[in-house]
């Protein structure tokens, strides 16, 4: 393993989108939704959201795309949210933006639930990914990314490897 993103650059650029994003809400009555996707990104949606200082609503999902290391399969829900978010800001916070079909099933899926805005939030975006959810005319929103990776599989930081392993470390590292 080779240490790719250490825990206070994780940290800093964690608590600069976290910034960010409460920036633009203040003063604006609409509700903001945190959706946490689990398990990857447990330990980045915890950190972004403990340094906002905007009164939240936090729920989760659980989206399975990977059916093996590399391998995506069909996108299933397996937890849907429990918050009603029409007409909120929504922010989905995810561990990694990869080939982008995630995300792009649930655009699909949570814009037909009328929010505001739909935001996606991720940790890390792979360079050569094409998704932009400027592309969708269902929904307006923003893209947030901390760091860009190459091809590399990652663990840590919420991030696990093919034994459901590593979402423990506090830094991020290439297997």
């Amino acid at each position: 393993m080779t240490e790719l993103i250490n825990s206070k650059d994780i940290d800093i650029k964690t608590k600069i989108i976290a910034k960010q994003i409460a920036a633009e809400h203040k003063g604006d009555k609409t509700p903001v939704v945190m959706i946490g996707l689990l398990k990857g990104a447990f330990m980045f949606y915890s950190d972004l959201v403990r340094n906002m200082d905007i009164d939240v609503e936090v729920d989760f999902m659980r989206v399975k795309s990977y059916v093996a290391k590399n391998k995506q399969g069909d996108i299933q829900i397996l937890k849907d949210l429990e918050t009603p978010i029409k007409g909120k800001h929504v922010y989905i916070v995810d561990d990694i933006l990869d080939s982008g079909n995630t995300m792009a099933a649930l655009i699909d899926y949570l814009g037909i639930k009328w929010p505001k805005t739909l935001n996606i939030v991720t940790c890390l975006k792979r360079k050569n990914t094409p998704f932009n959810i400027k592309n969708y005319k269902l929904v307006e929103g923003n893209q947030y990314h901390c760091f860009e990776i190459d091809s590399e599989w990652v663990v840590g930081y919420g991030m696990d490897n093919d034994k459901g392993h590593c979402r423990n470390y506090k830094s991020i590292f290439a297997l």
